[in-house]
């Protein structure tokens, strides 16, 4: 699965904590500014051609994928370089026994793979695996006897379709340890709408546009907690969580839209936004605010966090970011190391002030291609 357990005991004074923390941060002393909130680990090289990474368990096991130079897509495990898994494909999510769920392309033809113990087993779906859960439960897309793709749910062999919202096409993105899947549908009219199923059919959660707006969703943890994007009024994709009732507008960074790709049990989310330039920078939603990453980083680094597409139980945030013009794959980790890794080469830190941890601990521990397309569909529709 792509989100991971953090408990919530006394959640309400831990609120009533961090949010206080938090309102120091952004207007307090300026010396709480100063101190960086995360350290970088540099998880490995992504490439020029589309390579992403995709999720991240509760040890630091970062899955996803690179395009070799032959120009197939590989899968991977990130830990200061790319290990590729076996075959072509990709490999889009992770759970805490470290097996791998994602799919190998033979012949031209999709399946869904899982890769445990240094070996690989087909589920036999045609198709793509994108989520699996602790249980060992898989959802993802697989290709009906019409040539559709329709979501599916999968557990010890027996895979059920979850069916569509009316149009032809649907996937699941991720899965929770109750076995509640989200995704995304398309409608009879032609637009997209994010769903959840508690593994039979689907329910649509909405857009900020009503009926004629688009929207996607991207990540689920234990609380039922989803978040993804939506369509607003005006026809700009901004990050939401829905937690039950109505989707709640993120915001943006400055730019016209924002993209919300992971959330842990602490209801932390991350993502990525458009800046008011049109670049794209990655975010942390905490405590009702949206925060830069590059913001919570070392000055002077050298990194551009452009995208953040997970997040674990511990607050680490997995993404993409840029150092000497190239790109890699990044494990964001709060509060935790003395170092931050560049592209061969170290950049010491001073030992965190006791209020800057407190406020990393407080404030911030709070499929297949679709990954990919969706940052390109973000990017170009920005402006």
């Amino acid at each position: 699965m792509r989100l991971f357990h953090f408990g919530r005991s006394h959640s309400g004074l831990f609120l009533a904590w961090s949010s206080t923390v938090l309102f120091f941060f952004l207007v307090g002393p300026p010396q709480l500014r100063a101190d960086p909130i995360y350290s970088i680990a540099n998880l490995g090289v992504l490439g020029a051609s589309a390579s992403m990474p995709a999720a991240i368990n509760n040890a630091g096991t970062a899955v996803g994928f690179i395009t070799n130079i032959s120009g197939n897509q590989i899968p991977v495990t990130f830990d200061g370089e790319p290990s590729a898994l076996g075959g072509a494909g990709q490999a889009n999510g992770v759970n805490n026994a470290g097996t791998v769920i994602g799919t190998q392309i033979g012949s031209g033809n999709p399946d869904v793979t899982e890769w445990a113990h240094g070996g690989s087993t087909s589920l036999n779906i045609a198709g793509y695996g994108t989520a699996i859960n602790d249980s060992g439960e898989v959802a993802g897309g697989y290709i009906t006897t019409q040539g559709q793709l329709h979501a599916f749910a999968w557990n010890n062999g027996s895979m059920t379709d979850l069916g569509t919202l009316g149009g032809s096409w649907s996937t699941a993105t991720a899965m929770n340890g109750a076995g509640e899947i989200v995704g995304t549908s398309a409608l009879a009219n032609g637009l997209f709408r994010a769903f959840y199923s508690n593994g039979s059919g689907m329910t649509s959660i909405g857009t900020f546009a009503g009926a004629s707006g688009s929207s996607y969703a991207m990540a689920v943890n234990d609380y039922g907690e989803i978040v993804g994007d939506a369509q607003n009024a005006r026809g700009f994709a901004n990050a939401f969580v829905w937690a039950g009732s109505s989707l709640v507008d993120l915001g943006t960074l400055g730019g016209t839209q924002s993209y919300a790709y992971g959330v842990n049990d602490a209801g932390t989310v991350v993502g990525y936004s458009l800046l008011s330039d049109n670049s794209s920078h990655g975010f942390v939603y905490a405590n009702g605010a949206m925060l830069d990453l590059n913001d919570l980083l070392p000055i002077g680094s050298g990194w551009t966090i452009e995208d953040a597409y997970a997040i674990n139980a511990a607050g680490d945030i997995l993404g993409m970011g840029t150092f000497g013009g190239a790109e890699y794959a990044v494990e964001l980790v709060p509060g935790e190391k003395s170092a931050v890794t560049g592209a061969g080469s170290t950049l010491a830190l001073a030992t965190p002030e006791p209020e800057a941890l407190l406020l990393s601990v407080a404030g911030l521990l709070a499929i297949t291609g679709m990954f990919a397309f969706r940052r390109r569909r973000g990017t170009a529709q920005g402006g």
